[in-house]
């Protein structure tokens, strides 16, 4: 039995990759403002990518955006085999103002794939 998208039947699905939806008409568009602002974030810090301030920029797009849907996001973001952004070592304190009750709690920066200074 296998689990049909819009775009594509998968046979075993991943939990993450369903709430983050990048795959149907309405999903690809919030997939789209992810990488974004994830390349604005990259641009504005030398590579390197605050998960908070990705939220924060889409948040502002959209006050309404899924935040569970963007936390999602990141898995397919850093995944092996075509994602954009490699994990770090580097610790990043949480924002509580964009993660409620978070605040307290530290994450790490991703840092865009292949970056030499601004150019993809």
């Amino acid at each position: 039995m296998s689990t049909t998208l819009a775009t594509h039947p998968v046979e075993e699905p991943d939990l993450l990759a369903l709430i983050a939806d990048e795959l149907t008409p309405l999903g690809i568009d919030l997939a789209d403002a992810f990488r974004d602002a994830c390349w604005a974030e990259a641009l504005a810090n030398n590579g390197l990518i605050h998960p908070c301030r990705v939220t924060a920029r889409l948040v502002e797009r959209d006050p309404a955006v899924n935040k569970q849907r963007i936390s999602a996001m990141w898995s397919t973001a850093a995944k092996r085999d075509g994602g954009y952004l490699d994990n770090t070592d580097v610790s990043a304190q949480i924002d509580g103002t964009v993660s409620k009750g978070n605040g307290n709690k530290s994450t790490t920066y991703r840092l865009w794939r292949g970056w030499v200074g601004g150019a993809e």
